[in-house]
């Protein structure tokens, strides 16, 4: 029996077993009818509530895996599509734009300095 736990089912756990031992002793202890008949209501609507979020987070998963599956589905379209686009209307065109896709862009050959750069220290003679 979980007498010190802290999480919601191990205090129902007990709650539950209080209520129990209670229960056969009610007709010698009248006064606590009352208490033990609000703690079953509240042992009962926490049980319910605990059954809904299971419920729920279930539900939740489902959801997140479909918009998972959607997304994907949607990135394969788009790429598709693009590559549709950039058929039609050519890889460098610039209309690809409008579509949201980048054009393919010359690349720049490397630029040489115009003159050479003269060296700091002049090379050392080499020895024969």
């Amino acid at each position: 029996m979980a007498s010190t736990g802290k999480t919601l089912p191990q205090r129902i756990s007990r709650w539950k077993v209080i209520a129990a031992g209670l229960k056969p002793l009610l007709p010698d202890l009248p006064h606590l009818t009352d208490l033990h008949g609000q703690l079953e209501q509240v042992i009962t609507q926490s049980e319910d509530l605990n059954a809904r979020t299971e419920a729920i987070r279930s539900e939740s998963q489902d959801v997140n895996r479909t918009r998972v599956d959607l997304a994907r589905s949607g990135d394969d379209l788009r790429q598709r599509l693009g590559a549709s686009l950039k058929t039609q209307y050519g890889f460098s065109s610039e209309k690809l734009i409008e579509f949201g896709l980048a054009p393919r862009r010359p690349r720049g050959k490397a630029k040489k300095p115009a003159t050479p750069t003269p060296a700091l220290h002049p090379p050392a003679p080499k020895a024969a």
